[in-house]
């Protein structure tokens, strides 16, 4: 009664398409999908007129003989369904261009096939033939024919010409079942896997996969090189939304659990993303079976490049917490031949303690910098283990320090950023020791302190930024410029229409306003390593020694451009903070001019030459656009003004700042004083401070005179030569 069903209901719409393609002349006549058992040949009165034939996807087991009557087809499409042979008759179809038969039963071909002259394609693969007609050789027009995943050994000889460069491996089986899935209706279904049985079987065998995971994820692979794939462009494939996708999440789940995908759950309303491992990548490039790396028995270089990437990928949101203590843990018992593995685990630390013990480690080794703030801290746990950790601070008993391991270290100069951190730690000098001093460890080039060294994106701490609707808008749009898959493509097209293809940025606002850690940020959202230069650190007192200094600069830059472009790597991003010196208005020169006023004039002609060669990423910093010079106003491309939060914004601020804070005492500071982020994060340190002397949290009565205290410092800062703020 079903199949009855199925045939009547297969029949009727054949009948309506039939109908539907002599009303509008179309090229092609589409019965694909229909679940056909016969192909109902008595329907179509004029034949000759149809040039194209979609049989596609059906139950055929034979194709009738009248099909040689269709002397007008150029292209016919009978793959996926269930025909033994040709019948003799298609050796009429002269004009025959395209002749798919692919993922049949076929046994044989017909013997005088060479009768289809025109033939220029030609697929026959995945059946069950055990031999080629002589007459293909005489195929003059042939130009792609696959007979792949059939039951001789080898192709013969006369059709090697056309199979050689088409070698059935993991990647035509990805490519083939991805092309079937794509546009198909009802794609996760038996009908479908029994179609696609051959290129299904080979990816659920290579990567341990059920049915349903190895059809997603055949469409991942096929955006490898996309950082960020999001569950909308996967259900379009299929042609679903991203509700009826929702099913299919768990599936994605399992995909993360057997490491074949990061998943990136950023929060905050931010889409959740994928994006396919390296390492699959490089099984796929090698074409070898993909193994969950354990990393036993690593060297110590290994280990902390392992620690640097586990570290890169939980900041990214890429790992959960849980998953990232998992994989620390296993790295650490799988090598404690390691002697820093073994005095971290005689530590017997609390696990959270040891995995910022291991942080500061990290930060040593890999970038000569074992400094971490209380925001780095945020950055690394949640907020439930990072306010444990500041209560435990607050109280004397932050175990890290009580057992030697860190210590506080004096306040640095600040400049004003609202991400600047009230608290500053470092290993002691008996840690150093003890921890990192029988490892044998060698500064490379990555860890010699330099000035224009490059940050590593994986080294910069993840942290929550605060913006206005209008700058959040401008910087989106920016990150998603900045995307690896769109700047690449942009970059290409610019070049093709002759024009420059390097970006500037410019970010103004008043201090404390985010502008330095939004750019730090950008370079850790996109995976580019970042240069920093202050100006301060390019002016020398020396002659034409400050002009020698930024030249440098921008030699490392163009060099570091240059090497990742030929590893097709990331670029990176040249950072010039404050940068107000260098891109005010240029001094009027005259015979009573300073030497200083010359070279600052120096400078700028420098930069502004560098910036119409640049092919890089350059993003500078100021605090006072108004002074800008116009000469730098048609390099910059993109411009962004970071303005005073809004009231919404400043709640958040302090609520994220002091986590303790009350929502309604957030809300009222933030209504009744107008700071910025840095501001606040002022105020921060001194009720932080306060604590330490008093040993009493802080009452929102003395916030209230910090606050007080803050707004009359400000008043009285003005600074010279430039008018006061209104």
């Amino acid at each position: 009664m079903t199949e009855f069903a199925t045939e009547n209901s297969g029949l009727k719409e054949a009948r309506k398409r039939i109908k539907h393609f002599f009303e509008s002349w179309d090229m092609e006549l589409d019965l694909s999908e229909l679940g056909l058992e016969r192909f109902p040949v008595e329907l179509i009165d004029d034949p000759d007129i149809i040039h194209g034939l979609n049989l596609s996807g059906n139950k055929l087991e034979e194709l009738p003989a009248a099909i040689g009557a269709f002397t007008s087809l150029e292209t016919i499409d009978l793959s996926g369904n269930r025909l033994s042979k040709l019948p003799e008759t298609i050796v009429n179809l002269q004009n025959l261009k395209k002749l798919k038969a692919n993922d049949n039963a076929l046994t044989e071909l017909p013997e005088n096939i060479d009768r289809l002259f025109s033939l220029e394609t030609l697929d026959v693969s995945n059946n069950r033939l055990t031999h080629l007609p002589d007459g293909i050789k005489n195929l003059r027009r042939l130009k792609n024919f696959d007979c792949n995943l059939n039951k001789f050994d080898e192709a013969p000889n006369s059709v090697k010409k056309f199979t050689c460069a088409k070698k059935s491996n993991i990647l035509l089986h990805i490519r083939k079942l991805s092309d079937m899935a794509s546009g198909c209706e009802n794609v996760f279904t038996d009908m479908f896997f029994e179609r696609s049985k051959s290129h299904l079987k080979a990816v659920m065998e290579r990567f341990n996969l059920t049915p349903v995971q190895a059809v997603i994820y055949a469409q991942l692979l096929l955006r490898y090189e996309e950082q960020s794939i999001y569950l909308r462009e996967i259900a379009s494939t299929f042609n679903l939304c991203s509700l009826e996708m929702l099913p299919y999440l768990t599936e994605l789940e399992k995909l993360e659990g057997k490491k074949l995908l990061f998943c990136r759950r950023p929060g905050g309303g931010e889409t959740t993303t994928y994006r396919i491992p390296p390492e699959v990548i490089e099984s796929l490039r090698l074409d070898k079976p993909y193994k969950i790396e354990t990393y036993e028995h690593v060297s110590v270089d290994e280990f902390f490049e392992i620690t640097d990437k586990l570290f890169d990928q939980h900041g990214n949101n890429e790992l959960s917490y849980n998953v990232f203590v998992t994989e620390i843990q296993n790295l650490i018992n799988n090598n404690m031949h390691l002697s820093f593995c073994k005095k971290i685990r005689e530590a017997n630390l609390d696990i959270d303690d040891m995995i910022l013990l291991l942080r500061f480690c990290q930060r040593l080794v890999s970038c000569n910098d074992d400094t971490i703030g209380v925001s780095d801290i945020g950055g690394i746990f949640n907020d439930v283990i990072f306010r444990k950790f500041v209560r435990l601070f607050r109280a004397g008993e932050f175990e890290l320090i009580t057992r030697g391991f860190v210590e506080m270290r004096e306040s640095c100069d600040y400049d004003d950023d609202f991400f600047g951190d009230s608290e500053l730690f470092s290993l002691t000098p008996a840690a150093k020791a003890d921890l990192l001093g029988e490892l044998g460890l060698k500064p490379s080039k990555r860890t010699e302190a330099k000035k224009d060294m490059l940050i590593p994106y994986g080294n910069i701490t993840a942290k929550k930024m605060f913006y206005n609707k209008r700058e959040e808008e401008r910087i989106y749009e920016l990150f998603s410029l900045l995307r690896p898959e769109n700047f690449k493509a942009v970059q290409e097209r610019l070049v093709e229409k002759g024009l420059r293809n390097g970006f500037a940025c410019l970010f103004s606002g008043a201090p404390g306003t985010g502008k330095t850690e939004t750019a730090y940020q950008l370079a850790r959202e996109t995976g580019r390593d970042l240069m920093s230069v202050n100006i301060t650190d390019i002016q020398s007192k020396w002659v034409g020694e400050s002009e020698k200094n930024l030249k440098l600069i921008f030699e490392n830059y163009r060099e570091a451009v240059q090497t990742r472009n030929q590893k097709s790597e990331q670029i990176p991003i040249l950072l010039f903070n404050e940068a107000d010196g260098i891109i005010s208005k240029r001094f009027e020169l005259g015979s009573e001019s300073r030497s200083v006023d010359q070279m600052m004039n120096s400078l700028q002609n420098i930069i502004l030459e560098e910036m119409e060669t640049l092919s890089g990423i350059l993003i500078a910093t100021t605090n006072l656009v108004q002074n800008m010079d116009k000469a730098f106003e048609r390099r910059f491309l993109y411009k962004i003004g970071f303005e005073k939060p809004e009231p919404s914004v400043r709640r958040s601020i302090w609520r994220n700042m002091l986590p303790t804070l009350q929502d309604s005492d957030a809300a009222t500071l933030a209504a009744r004083f107008e700071f910025s982020g840095g501001q606040i994060e002022n105020i921060t340190r001194k009720s932080i401070a306060d604590y330490v002397l008093t040993g009493v949290e802080t009452s929102f009565e003395n916030l209230l005179k910090f606050c007080k205290e803050e707004a009359l410092a400000k008043q009285g800062d003005r600074r010279i030569g430039f008018a006061a703020e209104p």
